[in-house]
Protein backbone atom coordinates (compact mmCIF):
# COMPACT_ATOMS: atom_id res chain seq x y z
CA UNK A 1 0.00 0.00 0.00
CA UNK A 2 3.28 2.33 0.91
CA UNK A 3 4.05 1.80 -2.42
CA UNK A 4 0.74 2.49 -3.98
CA UNK A 5 0.51 5.95 -2.30
CA UNK A 6 3.94 6.92 -3.72
CA UNK A 7 3.40 6.03 -6.97
CA UNK A 8 0.63 8.96 -7.98
CA UNK A 9 3.66 11.38 -6.02
CA UNK A 10 6.16 10.23 -8.20
CA UNK A 11 3.75 10.44 -11.59
CA UNK A 12 3.00 14.16 -10.42
CA UNK A 13 6.88 14.86 -10.20
CA UNK A 14 7.38 13.21 -13.24
CA UNK A 15 4.80 15.39 -15.04
CA UNK A 16 6.26 18.88 -13.66
CA UNK A 17 9.63 17.73 -14.72
CA UNK A 18 8.04 17.81 -17.83
CA UNK A 19 7.20 21.56 -17.54
CA UNK A 20 10.69 22.85 -16.28
CA UNK A 21 12.29 24.38 -19.14
CA UNK A 22 15.44 22.98 -20.03
CA UNK A 23 18.64 25.06 -20.56
CA UNK A 24 18.75 24.66 -24.02
CA UNK A 25 15.18 25.85 -24.16
CA UNK A 26 16.24 28.55 -22.28
CA UNK A 27 19.27 29.00 -24.31
CA UNK A 28 16.43 29.24 -27.36
CA UNK A 29 14.55 32.22 -25.39
CA UNK A 30 17.98 34.00 -25.34
CA UNK A 31 18.57 33.83 -28.78
CA UNK A 32 15.20 34.72 -30.09
CA UNK A 33 15.05 38.18 -27.67
CA UNK A 34 18.91 38.82 -29.18
CA UNK A 35 17.47 37.97 -32.71
CA UNK A 36 14.23 40.69 -32.11
CA UNK A 37 17.22 43.50 -30.83
CA UNK A 38 19.00 42.63 -33.40
CA UNK A 39 16.65 43.02 -36.11
CA UNK A 40 14.45 45.93 -34.20
CA UNK A 41 17.62 48.01 -33.09
CA UNK A 42 18.98 49.20 -36.50
CA UNK A 43 21.68 52.42 -36.97
CA UNK A 44 18.67 54.45 -37.53
CA UNK A 45 16.78 53.27 -34.59
CA UNK A 46 19.35 53.94 -32.27
CA UNK A 47 20.53 57.12 -33.60
CA UNK A 48 16.17 58.38 -33.31
CA UNK A 49 16.29 57.01 -29.51
CA UNK A 50 19.78 58.73 -28.51
CA UNK A 51 17.91 61.70 -30.30
CA UNK A 52 15.11 61.47 -28.68
CA UNK A 53 16.80 61.27 -24.84
CA UNK A 54 19.05 64.34 -25.55
CA UNK A 55 15.88 66.41 -26.87
CA UNK A 56 14.28 65.02 -23.31
CA UNK A 57 17.09 66.02 -21.22
CA UNK A 58 17.87 69.16 -23.20
CA UNK A 59 14.22 69.89 -22.63
CA UNK A 60 14.35 69.58 -19.02
CA UNK A 61 17.03 71.17 -18.23
CA UNK A 62 16.63 73.85 -20.11
CA UNK A 63 12.90 74.67 -18.14
CA UNK A 64 14.94 74.25 -15.15
CA UNK A 65 17.73 77.10 -15.60
CA UNK A 66 15.50 78.89 -16.88
CA UNK A 67 12.97 79.24 -13.75
CA UNK A 68 16.66 79.66 -12.06
CA UNK A 69 17.48 82.78 -14.64
CA UNK A 70 14.02 84.28 -13.28
CA UNK A 71 15.54 83.64 -9.51
CA UNK A 72 18.41 85.54 -10.46
CA UNK A 73 16.77 88.51 -11.81
CA UNK A 74 14.21 88.52 -9.46
CA UNK A 75 14.51 92.34 -9.40
CA UNK A 76 15.06 92.62 -12.78
CA UNK A 77 12.66 90.82 -14.60
CA UNK A 78 12.36 93.71 -17.44
CA UNK A 79 15.89 93.35 -17.54
CA UNK A 80 15.77 89.60 -18.09
CA UNK A 81 13.12 90.03 -20.66
CA UNK A 82 15.50 92.65 -22.53
CA UNK A 83 18.20 89.90 -22.03
CA UNK A 84 16.61 86.79 -23.49
CA UNK A 85 15.75 88.98 -26.45
CA UNK A 86 18.95 90.58 -27.43
CA UNK A 87 21.12 87.91 -26.35
CA UNK A 88 20.12 85.81 -29.25
CA UNK A 89 20.75 88.61 -32.18
CA UNK A 90 24.08 87.92 -32.58
CA UNK A 91 23.73 84.22 -33.18
CA UNK A 92 20.81 84.12 -35.15
CA UNK A 93 22.84 87.34 -37.48
CA UNK A 94 25.54 85.13 -38.14
CA UNK A 95 23.59 82.26 -39.00
CA UNK A 96 21.58 84.28 -41.41
CA UNK A 97 24.60 85.90 -42.79
CA UNK A 98 26.53 82.28 -43.63
CA UNK A 99 22.66 81.15 -44.87
CA UNK A 100 22.52 84.07 -47.12
CA UNK A 101 26.60 84.47 -48.59
CA UNK A 102 27.52 81.51 -48.40
CA UNK A 103 24.51 78.88 -49.28
CA UNK A 104 21.63 78.67 -51.22
CA UNK A 105 19.43 78.50 -49.19
CA UNK A 106 17.86 82.13 -48.83
CA UNK A 107 16.77 82.37 -52.54
CA UNK A 108 15.78 85.81 -53.74
CA UNK A 109 12.04 84.93 -53.00
CA UNK A 110 12.57 84.48 -49.20
CA UNK A 111 14.63 87.96 -48.84
CA UNK A 112 11.67 89.36 -50.80
CA UNK A 113 9.00 88.48 -48.37
CA UNK A 114 6.94 91.30 -47.03
CA UNK A 115 8.85 92.71 -43.92
CA UNK A 116 5.67 93.74 -42.16
CA UNK A 117 4.77 90.37 -41.72
CA UNK A 118 7.95 90.30 -39.48
CA UNK A 119 6.78 92.84 -37.43
CA UNK A 120 3.46 91.45 -36.35
CA UNK A 121 5.05 88.38 -35.48
CA UNK A 122 7.69 90.44 -33.48
CA UNK A 123 5.41 92.26 -31.95
CA UNK A 124 3.05 88.61 -30.94
CA UNK A 125 6.04 87.49 -29.65
CA UNK A 126 7.47 90.29 -28.04
CA UNK A 127 4.16 90.43 -25.75
CA UNK A 128 3.79 86.77 -25.36
CA UNK A 129 7.90 86.29 -24.05
CA UNK A 130 6.91 89.67 -21.61
CA UNK A 131 4.28 88.33 -20.30
CA UNK A 132 6.55 84.64 -19.59
CA UNK A 133 9.14 86.40 -18.09
CA UNK A 134 7.50 88.88 -16.03
CA UNK A 135 4.76 86.62 -14.45
CA UNK A 136 7.70 83.53 -14.68
CA UNK A 137 9.38 85.20 -11.45
CA UNK A 138 6.18 84.79 -9.36
CA UNK A 139 5.55 81.14 -10.78
CA UNK A 140 6.70 78.12 -9.52
CA UNK A 141 8.70 76.24 -12.37
CA UNK A 142 6.37 73.52 -11.81
CA UNK A 143 3.33 75.83 -12.20
CA UNK A 144 4.96 76.92 -14.88
CA UNK A 145 4.72 73.80 -16.42
CA UNK A 146 1.79 72.90 -16.33
CA UNK A 147 0.44 76.72 -17.28
CA UNK A 148 2.59 76.30 -20.73
CA UNK A 149 -0.14 73.12 -21.41
CA UNK A 150 -3.09 75.87 -21.94
CA UNK A 151 -1.11 76.58 -25.56
CA UNK A 152 -3.13 73.89 -27.14
CA UNK A 153 -6.39 74.69 -26.15
CA UNK A 154 -5.90 78.70 -26.97
CA UNK A 155 -4.30 77.34 -30.24
CA UNK A 156 -7.06 75.73 -31.23
CA UNK A 157 -9.68 78.60 -30.53
CA UNK A 158 -7.58 80.65 -32.51
CA UNK A 159 -7.16 78.37 -35.38
CA UNK A 160 -11.09 77.42 -35.40
CA UNK A 161 -11.65 81.44 -35.58
CA UNK A 162 -8.73 82.21 -38.16
CA UNK A 163 -8.16 79.60 -40.10
CA UNK A 164 -11.25 77.58 -40.09
CA UNK A 165 -9.61 74.83 -38.19
CA UNK A 166 -11.89 71.77 -37.22
CA UNK A 167 -11.32 69.35 -34.39
CA UNK A 168 -12.65 66.08 -33.61
CA UNK A 169 -14.55 65.01 -30.10
CA UNK A 170 -11.67 63.82 -28.55
CA UNK A 171 -9.32 66.66 -29.14
CA UNK A 172 -12.20 69.03 -28.11
CA UNK A 173 -12.68 66.76 -24.67
CA UNK A 174 -8.62 66.39 -24.52
CA UNK A 175 -8.50 70.41 -24.42
CA UNK A 176 -11.41 71.03 -22.27
CA UNK A 177 -9.23 68.33 -19.78
CA UNK A 178 -6.21 70.57 -20.11
CA UNK A 179 -8.14 73.53 -19.06
CA UNK A 180 -9.31 71.31 -15.88
CA UNK A 181 -5.70 70.52 -14.91
CA UNK A 182 -4.85 73.73 -15.07
CA UNK A 183 -7.94 74.86 -12.85
CA UNK A 184 -7.00 72.37 -10.73
CA UNK A 185 -2.87 73.35 -10.07
CA UNK A 186 -4.53 77.04 -9.66
CA UNK A 187 -6.52 76.06 -6.98
CA UNK A 188 -3.37 76.70 -4.33
CA UNK A 189 -2.77 80.05 -5.59
CA UNK A 190 -6.36 80.72 -5.46
CA UNK A 191 -7.28 79.73 -1.81
CA UNK A 192 -3.72 81.33 -0.77
CA UNK A 193 -2.17 77.80 0.33
CA UNK A 194 0.65 77.87 -2.25
CA UNK A 195 4.19 77.68 -1.88
CA UNK A 196 7.22 77.92 -4.31
CA UNK A 197 6.97 81.61 -4.13
CA UNK A 198 3.76 81.62 -6.06
CA UNK A 199 1.85 85.28 -6.54
CA UNK A 200 -1.91 84.56 -7.57
CA UNK A 201 -1.61 87.72 -9.96
CA UNK A 202 1.42 86.59 -12.08
CA UNK A 203 0.37 83.24 -11.78
CA UNK A 204 -2.65 84.73 -13.84
CA UNK A 205 -0.19 87.14 -15.86
CA UNK A 206 1.62 84.49 -17.19
CA UNK A 207 -1.11 82.24 -18.04
CA UNK A 208 -2.38 85.33 -20.14
CA UNK A 209 0.48 84.70 -22.19
CA UNK A 210 -0.42 81.98 -23.85
CA UNK A 211 -3.01 84.18 -26.10
CA UNK A 212 -0.67 86.21 -27.82
CA UNK A 213 1.79 83.02 -28.22
CA UNK A 214 -1.59 81.26 -30.21
CA UNK A 215 -2.57 84.21 -32.24
CA UNK A 216 1.39 84.26 -33.25
CA UNK A 217 1.14 80.43 -33.67
CA UNK A 218 -1.31 81.09 -36.10
CA UNK A 219 -0.87 83.86 -37.70
CA UNK A 220 2.92 82.58 -38.16
CA UNK A 221 0.88 79.10 -40.12
CA UNK A 222 -1.06 81.75 -42.26
CA UNK A 223 1.94 83.60 -43.24
CA UNK A 224 4.33 81.15 -44.18
CA UNK A 225 1.49 78.79 -46.50
CA UNK A 226 2.97 79.88 -49.87
CA UNK A 227 6.72 80.53 -49.00
CA UNK A 228 9.44 78.08 -48.15
CA UNK A 229 10.73 80.11 -45.33
CA UNK A 230 14.32 79.44 -44.11
CA UNK A 231 14.84 79.08 -40.25
CA UNK A 232 17.48 81.01 -39.41
CA UNK A 233 16.66 83.72 -41.83
CA UNK A 234 13.15 83.96 -39.62
CA UNK A 235 14.72 83.45 -36.41
CA UNK A 236 16.78 86.62 -37.24
CA UNK A 237 13.69 89.00 -38.32
CA UNK A 238 11.41 87.81 -35.77
CA UNK A 239 14.16 88.14 -32.94
CA UNK A 240 15.05 91.58 -34.14
CA UNK A 241 11.39 93.01 -34.22
CA UNK A 242 10.61 91.03 -30.84
CA UNK A 243 13.89 92.73 -29.22
CA UNK A 244 12.73 96.28 -30.24
CA UNK A 245 8.83 96.16 -29.26
CA UNK A 246 10.08 94.44 -26.10
CA UNK A 247 11.95 97.88 -24.88
CA UNK A 248 9.01 99.57 -25.12
CA UNK A 249 6.98 97.61 -23.24
CA UNK A 250 8.76 99.09 -19.88
CA UNK A 251 5.79 101.54 -19.54
CA UNK A 252 3.43 98.60 -18.35
CA UNK A 253 5.59 97.95 -15.62
CA UNK A 254 4.88 100.96 -13.57
CA UNK A 255 1.38 99.86 -12.76
CA UNK A 256 2.25 96.43 -11.49
CA UNK A 257 2.49 95.16 -8.35
CA UNK A 258 5.62 93.96 -6.56
CA UNK A 259 7.98 92.75 -7.06
CA UNK A 260 7.87 93.14 -10.85
CA UNK A 261 7.09 97.02 -10.40
CA UNK A 262 9.16 99.44 -12.22
CA UNK A 263 8.33 103.59 -11.98
CA UNK A 264 9.30 105.50 -14.89
CA UNK A 265 12.07 107.52 -13.56
CA UNK A 266 13.50 104.26 -11.97
CA UNK A 267 13.94 102.22 -15.69
CA UNK A 268 17.41 103.08 -16.56
CA UNK A 269 18.94 102.58 -12.81
CA UNK A 270 17.18 99.57 -13.31
CA UNK A 271 18.29 98.29 -16.35
CA UNK A 272 21.99 99.23 -14.55
CA UNK A 273 21.13 97.42 -11.70
CA UNK A 274 20.41 94.24 -13.94
CA UNK A 275 23.42 94.90 -15.76
CA UNK A 276 25.27 94.56 -12.52
CA UNK A 277 23.48 91.84 -11.69
CA UNK A 278 24.30 89.95 -14.50
CA UNK A 279 28.10 90.45 -13.80
CA UNK A 280 27.64 88.83 -10.16
CA UNK A 281 27.54 91.84 -8.02
CA UNK A 282 24.47 92.34 -5.37
CA UNK A 283 22.67 96.30 -5.37
CA UNK A 284 19.72 95.41 -3.42
CA UNK A 285 21.29 94.40 -0.06
CA UNK A 286 19.78 93.57 3.33
CA UNK A 287 19.72 96.51 6.12
CA UNK A 288 20.37 95.48 9.56
CA UNK A 289 19.11 97.66 13.12
CA UNK A 290 22.20 99.07 14.16
CA UNK A 291 24.75 95.99 14.96
CA UNK A 292 21.62 93.33 15.12
CA UNK A 293 20.69 90.86 13.09
CA UNK A 294 17.32 92.25 12.76
CA UNK A 295 16.25 93.66 9.79
CA UNK A 296 15.25 97.56 9.77
CA UNK A 297 11.90 98.30 8.52
CA UNK A 298 11.81 98.89 4.38
CA UNK A 299 15.21 96.08 3.84
CA UNK A 300 14.57 93.34 1.74
CA UNK A 301 14.08 89.94 2.92
CA UNK A 302 11.06 90.90 5.46
CA UNK A 303 8.31 89.57 2.93
CA UNK A 304 8.33 87.56 -0.52
CA UNK A 305 7.50 90.67 -2.01
CA UNK A 306 10.66 92.42 -1.95
CA UNK A 307 14.07 90.18 -1.93
CA UNK A 308 17.24 90.37 -1.62
CA UNK A 309 19.63 89.80 -4.49
CA UNK A 310 21.41 86.87 -5.11
CA UNK A 311 23.80 87.44 -8.13
CA UNK A 312 26.64 85.54 -7.72
CA UNK A 313 27.75 83.47 -10.78
CA UNK A 314 24.63 84.32 -12.18
CA UNK A 315 26.85 85.44 -16.16
CA UNK A 316 27.56 81.50 -15.58
CA UNK A 317 23.65 80.42 -15.60
CA UNK A 318 23.27 82.66 -18.33
CA UNK A 319 25.98 81.13 -21.07
CA UNK A 320 24.55 77.87 -19.76
CA UNK A 321 21.23 78.68 -20.23
CA UNK A 322 21.74 80.10 -23.90
CA UNK A 323 23.65 77.05 -24.62
CA UNK A 324 21.52 74.27 -23.82
CA UNK A 325 18.87 76.29 -25.26
CA UNK A 326 20.18 76.36 -28.69
CA UNK A 327 21.20 72.60 -28.03
CA UNK A 328 17.31 71.86 -27.04
CA UNK A 329 16.39 73.68 -30.44
CA UNK A 330 18.32 72.03 -32.38
CA UNK A 331 17.09 68.23 -30.93
CA UNK A 332 14.07 69.83 -31.72
CA UNK A 333 14.83 69.77 -34.96
CA UNK A 334 16.68 66.18 -35.27
CA UNK A 335 13.72 64.27 -33.57
CA UNK A 336 11.30 65.92 -36.02
CA UNK A 337 13.48 65.14 -39.11
CA UNK A 338 14.24 61.89 -37.96
CA UNK A 339 11.34 60.27 -35.73
CA UNK A 340 8.45 62.32 -36.66
CA UNK A 341 5.57 64.50 -34.91
CA UNK A 342 4.09 61.83 -32.98
CA UNK A 343 7.42 61.04 -31.34
CA UNK A 344 7.96 64.13 -30.89
CA UNK A 345 4.46 65.27 -28.99
CA UNK A 346 5.14 61.66 -27.10
CA UNK A 347 8.87 63.23 -26.02
CA UNK A 348 7.07 66.56 -24.96
CA UNK A 349 4.47 64.63 -22.85
CA UNK A 350 7.71 63.01 -21.13
CA UNK A 351 8.98 66.11 -20.12
CA UNK A 352 6.25 67.69 -18.49
CA UNK A 353 6.33 65.15 -15.23
CA UNK A 354 9.97 65.09 -15.44
CA UNK A 355 10.20 68.88 -15.33
CA UNK A 356 7.77 68.56 -12.49
CA UNK A 357 9.54 65.86 -10.69
CA UNK A 358 12.98 67.82 -10.82
CA UNK A 359 11.41 71.19 -9.42
CA UNK A 360 10.57 69.33 -6.63
CA UNK A 361 14.33 68.27 -5.31
CA UNK A 362 15.39 70.54 -2.69
CA UNK A 363 19.32 70.50 -3.46
CA UNK A 364 18.42 71.40 -7.13
CA UNK A 365 16.30 74.31 -6.88
CA UNK A 366 16.69 75.16 -3.32
CA UNK A 367 14.57 78.02 -2.08
CA UNK A 368 12.38 77.87 -5.67
CA UNK A 369 11.57 74.23 -4.32
CA UNK A 370 7.89 73.47 -5.44
CA UNK A 371 7.20 70.14 -2.86
CA UNK A 372 4.24 68.01 -4.66
CA UNK A 373 1.00 68.71 -2.94
CA UNK A 374 -2.20 66.48 -3.40
CA UNK A 375 -3.30 68.62 -5.71
CA UNK A 376 -0.48 69.83 -7.96
CA UNK A 377 -0.19 65.97 -8.14
CA UNK A 378 -3.86 65.94 -9.07
CA UNK A 379 -3.53 68.65 -12.08
CA UNK A 380 -0.79 67.24 -13.24
CA UNK A 381 -2.37 63.62 -13.75
CA UNK A 382 -5.48 65.52 -15.41
CA UNK A 383 -3.16 67.77 -17.65
CA UNK A 384 -1.54 64.78 -18.73
CA UNK A 385 -4.35 62.46 -19.20
CA UNK A 386 -5.60 65.39 -21.56
CA UNK A 387 -2.48 65.41 -23.46
CA UNK A 388 -2.75 61.91 -24.00
CA UNK A 389 -6.56 62.24 -25.44
CA UNK A 390 -5.94 65.20 -27.83
CA UNK A 391 -2.55 63.42 -29.26
CA UNK A 392 -4.98 60.44 -30.22
CA UNK A 393 -7.25 62.50 -31.23
CA UNK A 394 -5.09 64.29 -33.67
CA UNK A 395 -3.87 60.17 -34.71
CA UNK A 396 -6.87 58.97 -35.70
CA UNK A 397 -8.68 61.76 -36.78
CA UNK A 398 -9.44 61.29 -40.95
CA UNK A 399 -7.70 63.94 -43.25
CA UNK A 400 -10.13 66.48 -44.84
CA UNK A 401 -11.48 65.32 -48.13
CA UNK A 402 -10.06 67.97 -49.96
CA UNK A 403 -6.71 67.23 -48.83
CA UNK A 404 -3.71 67.20 -51.23
CA UNK A 405 -3.46 63.17 -50.63
CA UNK A 406 -6.60 62.41 -51.98
CA UNK A 407 -6.06 64.38 -55.49
CA UNK A 408 -2.63 62.81 -55.77
CA UNK A 409 -4.90 59.20 -55.13
CA UNK A 410 -6.96 60.67 -57.70
CA UNK A 411 -4.30 61.47 -60.42
CA UNK A 412 -2.86 58.04 -59.75
CA UNK A 413 -5.58 55.93 -60.82
CA UNK A 414 -5.83 58.39 -63.93
CA UNK A 415 -2.29 57.28 -64.57
CA UNK A 416 -2.95 53.54 -64.08
CA UNK A 417 -4.96 53.52 -67.01
CA UNK A 418 -1.73 54.34 -69.04
CA UNK A 419 0.01 51.41 -67.38
CA UNK A 420 -1.94 48.81 -69.03
CA UNK A 421 0.34 45.89 -70.55
CA UNK A 422 -0.22 43.59 -72.85
CA UNK A 423 -3.02 41.31 -71.57
CA UNK A 424 -5.46 44.64 -69.97
CA UNK A 425 -4.06 44.10 -66.99
CA UNK A 426 -2.70 47.31 -64.85
CA UNK A 427 1.08 47.14 -64.18
CA UNK A 428 2.25 47.17 -60.40
CA UNK A 429 3.61 50.69 -60.15
CA UNK A 430 7.67 50.88 -59.30
CA UNK A 431 7.51 51.42 -55.48
CA UNK A 432 9.14 54.45 -54.59
CA UNK A 433 9.81 56.21 -51.23
CA UNK A 434 9.16 60.14 -51.30
CA UNK A 435 11.52 62.00 -49.03
CA UNK A 436 10.24 64.76 -46.65
CA UNK A 437 9.86 67.89 -48.28
CA UNK A 438 11.29 71.28 -46.77
CA UNK A 439 7.57 72.46 -45.86
CA UNK A 440 7.08 69.25 -43.89
CA UNK A 441 10.22 69.39 -42.06
CA UNK A 442 9.45 73.06 -41.69
CA UNK A 443 6.20 72.85 -40.12
CA UNK A 444 7.50 70.29 -37.58
CA UNK A 445 10.29 72.14 -36.73
CA UNK A 446 8.26 75.47 -36.13
CA UNK A 447 6.28 73.80 -33.43
CA UNK A 448 8.11 73.69 -30.99
CA UNK A 449 10.24 77.04 -31.33
CA UNK A 450 7.09 78.95 -30.38
CA UNK A 451 5.72 78.59 -33.67
CA UNK A 452 3.11 75.91 -32.89
CA UNK A 453 0.62 75.03 -36.07
CA UNK A 454 -2.66 72.79 -35.49
CA UNK A 455 -2.03 69.54 -35.04
CA UNK A 456 -4.11 68.42 -37.95
CA UNK A 457 -1.25 70.17 -40.18
CA UNK A 458 1.21 68.18 -38.89
CA UNK A 459 -0.51 65.11 -39.72
CA UNK A 460 -1.88 66.69 -43.27
CA UNK A 461 2.01 67.14 -43.70
CA UNK A 462 3.03 63.84 -42.43
CA UNK A 463 0.67 61.89 -44.62
CA UNK A 464 1.42 63.80 -48.10
CA UNK A 465 4.81 62.62 -47.69
CA UNK A 466 5.34 59.13 -46.24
Amino acid sequence: MGSDERKPLLSINDDNSQDVETPKEKQSLINKFKSFLKKSMTKETVTILIYVVLYIVSGVINGVLLKKLMIKFVNYSFFLSQLTNYGYLPIFLVAMWYKMYATDDVPKETRNFPQYKFVIMGLLDAINGFFVVIGGVSTSGSLQQLLNQAIIPFTMIASFIFLKERYSLIQLGGAAVILGGVVVSLIPSLVGGSSGGNILFYNFFYLISVIPGALSNVYKDIAFQSIDMDVWYLQFWDCLYQSLFGSILFPVNNWLPPPATIKFTQIIPSMQDGALCLGGKNTILPIYNGTTSILAAGSCGINENFVCDDCHNTWIIVLIYMTINIVYNIFILLVLKHAGATVYSIANTVILPLTSIIFSINFIMGAATSPFSGLSVAGLLIILFGLGCYRVGSIIKPPPPNSKKDSEETIGVQDNKNNLNSSGEISPPLPSIQPKSQIHLRNQFFGRLGIDIPESRYRAANIINN
